[in-house]
C-alpha cells in the first residue's frame, strides 16, 4: 500500500515538475515563429563595434537580409525563426538561431552563446559563427551537429550551397 501511495504521489507531482521546468526555459526549441519574441524568453544581444544591441525580430531581419544581399546580390525576406538545440560530443548543449526565407530557399543563422553581464546575470549573445544553406526549397535545410553546421541534400538536379563565416575581432 505504501508503494502505491508513493507511486500515485510521484505521478501527480511529475507533471508539475516538468511544467515548471518548461516555464523556466530560455528558448522554445524546434518551433518556427514569425517573431523572435515568441521563441526567446531572454535578452539576446548582438555586439557591433563594441556596442551592445538588443536583438529584436526587426533588427535581425534587417541585419541578415542586408548581409545576404551584400554577399549574394539576392533580395530576400526572412519570415520564420527557430531555435535549434544540439549537444557536442562532450555533452555540452549548443543553441542556434535559424531564419528561413519566405520561399524556403535560404536558411541562415548564428550560434547563441551564454555570457554574464556586469551584475552576474545570464545574457545571451549572437555568436561570431554564422552558417547559411542556399538552394532548393525542397531540401537544403540548415542542421546543426554540436558546433558544426551542415545542409540537407536537394532533389536530384538541384544544388545546395553551404557557407560558414567566423568573425575574429582584433583585441
Amino acid at each position: 500500500m505504501k508503494n502505491f501511495i508513493k507511486i500515485t504521489l510521484l505521478l501527480l507531482l511529475l507533471p508539475l515538475v516538468f511544467n515548471s521546468c518548461i516555464k523556466e526555459n530560455d528558448f522554445v526549441i524546434n518551433e518556427e515563429s514569425a517573431s523572435l519574441e515568441d521563441i526567446i524568453n531572454v535578452k539576446l544581444i548582438d555586439v557591433l563595434e563594441g556596442k551592445e544591441i538588443t536583438v529584436t525580430t526587426n533588427y535581425l531581419k534587417e541585419k541578415w537580409e542586408k548581409e545576404i544581399y551584400i554577399e549574394d546580390d539576392v533580395k530576400v525576406t526572412l519570415n520564420k525563426f527557430e531555435i535549434l538545440q544540439n549537444e557536442t560530443e562532450e555533452g555540452v548543449k549548443t543553441y542556434f538561431l535559424k531564419a528561413k526565407s519566405t520561399d524556403g530557399t535560404i536558411n541562415t543563422g548564428s550560434f547563441i552563446l551564454l555570457n554574464k553581464d556586469t551584475n552576474g546575470n545570464n545574457i545571451f549573445l549572437l555568436g561570431s559563427k554564422t552558417c547559411s544553406c542556399k538552394g532548393c526549397s525542397g531540401g537544403c535545410e540548415l542542421i546543426i551537429d554540436g558546433t558544426r553546421c551542415r545542409c540537407s541534400s536537394c532533389p536530384p538536379g538541384e544544388d545546395c550551397v553551404k557557407t560558414e563565416t567566423v568573425i575574429i575581432e582584433d583585441e
